[in-house]
């Protein structure tokens, strides 16, 4: 039963996210007409994480974890409430609030869930699942709304959404967990070769990733000679994907190991993206897309499901932290970087160098990880530690 309340609470609040965080770009954009405002929005929901995440895995070690998720979802509920008066100042200090509160509500997430469940594989392949389909047909009905001047029908469905999720959480049974007073996090993760290996190849599949994604809308333009349609079409392309891998997820985490999943996954994105980046159709660009999104949720299950599966639970927040930092940094870089090698050479070669990327790190997950149970000791190593066969909760 725990683990289906705190699945509900989570479904209910990505609603709420996936609705605003294209709406808030466009709302922007329809208030000052600066495609530089819009970038300094994108911005503004990555910044919190790189400075603010480290430390907001600390709290979640050190405090109850059922009040720190539910006052995360309050403060988010609070602070998107902020952008109903539509000012744009109004709209980015909002955007800047609920940002500070996903740092913490996203990491203690993924840290209480092995208290609630003892089958962390079908746990993270159901909530990926859900959060797949969500993120396919949230942004495109935040934006319709927004284009037609319902911005605040937007807000206040994710005020509410994090409102009740809040209330779900609260009748949540979870054992205190054993608090640790030895300063860890980044350096509980380098102690671990496992852990070690995920964050450097998920920083730079990531931070590729991401370059990629800031080179789509010239690349759509440019390349496939399409408009705001054909970009819609890819992403929704990449949604199937991940609605289709987080369906199969579970089964392959429980008869592969970590290794062998991320070096095909890796490398499996990195080709599609390759085809993807030369299409000269939209049509084959869109089967890429769609390919690539399979194992792309795939591979970010498996990291989740590890992380959880050989961390302690009194430094899975740390950790959990960790790696939620380590994403926005390469988010960051990603973006920045396009930018750069596009000054630099051209959009062609933009292209095919970060899909290069992707696929390099297939061959850096099969060097850099080593499949056994990670040197720190999992507090997890009883039921919660191995996947079970059926769903609990």
């Amino acid at each position: 039963m725990g683990f289906r309340r705190l699945w509900m609470a989570t479904t209910i609040d990505s609603l709420g996210s996936w609705l605003l965080v294209m709406a808030v770009p466009v709302q922007v954009y329809r208030l000052t007409g600066s495609a530089m405002s819009t970038g300094l929005a994108l911005a503004v929901q990555a910044a919190p994480a790189v400075l603010i995440g480290p430390w907001a895995g600390v709290v979640i070690d050190r405090w109850p974890r059922r009040t720190i998720l539910v006052g995360a979802n309050l403060a988010a509920a609070g602070a998107v409430c902020l952008m109903l008066p539509g000012h744009v100042g109004f709209v980015f200090a909002g955007l800047l609030g609920e940002s500070v509160a996903v740092c913490f509500l996203r990491p203690a997430l993924r840290a209480v869930l092995p208290a609630v469940t003892s089958d962390l594989a079908s746990a993270n392949a159901l909530t990926a699942f859900s959060d797949s389909v969500l993120r396919m047909i949230g942004p495109v009905i935040g934006t319709f709304l927004t284009a037609r001047g319902w911005f605040e029908l937007v807000v206040i469905v994710d005020a509410m959404s994090y409102v009740v999720a809040a209330v779900i959480i609260a009748g949540l049974a979870l054992t205190p967990s054993a608090l640790s007073a030895t300063p860890v996090g980044v350096r509980q993760v380098l102690a671990s070769p496992l852990l070690r290996g995920m964050l450097a190849t998920s920083w730079v599949y990531w931070t590729g990733n991401a370059a990629l994604t800031a080179l789509l809308v010239p690349f759509t333009v440019t390349r496939l000679h399409g408009s705001g349609a054909a970009l819609g079409y890819l992403i929704a392309g990449l949604g199937v994907g991940y609605v289709a891998g987080s369906a199969i997820s579970g089964r392959i985490l429980r008869r592969c190991g970590t290794r062998v999943i991320l070096t095909v996954a890796y490398s499996a994105v990195g080709l599609c993206f390759l085809v993807m980046v030369n299409a000269t159709t939209i049509g084959v660009a869109v089967v890429a897309a769609t390919l690539a999104g399979v194992p792309g949720v795939i591979a970010t299950v498996a990291i989740t499901y590890r992380l959880q599966a050989d961390t302690p639970d009194a430094v899975l927040g740390r950790v959990a932290a960790t790696f939620y930092a380590s994403d926005a940094v390469a988010a960051v870089g990603g973006a920045l970087a396009a930018a750069l090698v596009v000054s630099m050479t051209t959009l062609g070669v933009a292209l095919n160098a970060f899909s290069v990327m992707v696929l390099g790190c297939g061959l850096l997950a099969a060097g850099a990880l080593i499949d056994r149970r990670s040197p720190l000791g999992s507090a997890h190593a009883g039921a919660a530690g191995r996947p079970g066969r059926g769903r609990s909760g």
